[in-house]
């Protein structure tokens, strides 16, 4: 390309030979068409970077990087160095973007010299090669100019949803990203919450639209699936960094306090449930007694407010306090059952 591209568009790539296609197709099928793709091959050891070869020789707003291993926080940031866009799009390579994305949203910058525009996204559940819709995710339509503002947004939209937390569905100014040294974290999971406390610490101005682009698909990925341990030590990290955030912001008072630690309680224990009955599954007895054995996340539960009345949440605070694995399990086999009735 010569001249200089409105957009950026990064894309991580590893091991998804399966999903590339689908997602490059839908970039390259936009309706705008000023911006270059940049993909950034994290060691992949399937055939995903001989694909990601294969469309940067057929088009030449595609560039390519191979690298070693190093996680998706670090892809992230090697395609934002190597960004020459006035803006900055991330799009996860299993998913897709509904055609007018880049568009709109770029439009809507324009028109709002917003830092960064936030759009809805949909889910999809994908079991057995069948894509299914599943969820749709936005936010009310609106401009944010002030800053306690749009901090007070991000803290309800924290409890509520996750339209303010991922990196695929908003557009960045690059000078935003940049003059505020706006990298993701060294995490294997959970990137997206931590960069976006880092992101929401600095902006200024902010742009919702009521409308979904990106397409997110649920579906079991390389980047989406460490061990039971680093999934809860992860969760441990980002409710430390948003008490840590939102106390720097002055509104860490006491309520906030105790939804943060409900949040947390609640993520651990649905997670919980799942790796015990069912992702876990032969090794329950070790991951349960690890989670018996952390004092800190005891005592966390120990402070859990059940104010949704739920009995799930009730019975897996009482057998951790016990220090029960066996009533652990049969809770969640109970839950998960149910789930999947």
């Amino acid at each position: 390309m010569n001249k200089i591209p409105a957009i950026s568009v990064l894309v991580p790539v590893y091991n998804v030979e399966k999903t590339l296609k689908r997602c490059l197709d839908s970039i390259l099928n936009q309706t705008f068409k000023n911006y270059e793709i940049i993909l950034v091959n994290d060691g992949s050891t399937d055939n995903s970077g001989a694909i990601c070869d294969e469309y940067a020789q057929m088009y030449d707003n595609i560039s390519v990087i191979h690298k070693e291993n190093e996680g998706l926080g670090p892809t992230r940031n090697r395609g934002i160095v190597e960004a020459k866009g006035e803006y900055i799009y991330h799009c996860d390579s299993d998913d897709w973007l509904k055609e007018d994305l880049l568009e709109k949203a770029y439009n809507n910058a324009i028109e709002t010299n917003a830092e960064i525009v936030i759009f809805g996204y949909e889910i999809f559940t994908e079991n057995n090669n069948e894509i299914k819709p599943y969820k749709d995710i936005r936010a009310n339509k609106k401009i944010y100019n002030d800053k306690e503002e749009i901090r007070d947004l991000f803290i309800e939209q924290y409890f509520s949803s996750f339209v303010m937390m991922s990196a695929c569905n908003r557009l960045c100014k690059r000078k935003f990203i940049v003059e505020n040294d706006l990298y993701f974290p060294p995490l294997r999971r959970c990137q997206d919450m931590a960069y976006s406390l880092a992101l929401f610490d600095k902006l200024n101005k902010l742009s919702i639209m009521d409308e979904s682009f990106y397409c997110y698909v649920i579906s079991p990925g390389v980047y989406k699936g460490r061990s039971y341990n680093e999934k809860i030590e992860l969760y441990s990290i980002v409710n430390d960094l948003a008490n840590e955030k939102f106390f720097a912001w002055g509104k860490l008072n006491n309520e906030l306090k105790c939804k943060l630690n409900n949040l947390f309680c609640e993520q651990i224990a649905n997670y919980s449930a799942h790796a015990f009955a069912v992702k876990y599954k032969n090794e329950w007895k070790k991951n349960s007694q690890w989670l018996i054995n952390n004092k800190s996340i005891v005592t966390a539960f120990k402070k859990y407010v059940n104010i949704k009345k739920s009995k799930f949440m009730k019975l897996f605070k009482l057998a951790l306090i016990l220090r029960s694995k066996w009533l652990l399990l049969i809770i969640s086999r109970y839950v998960q059952k149910k789930v999947f009735e």
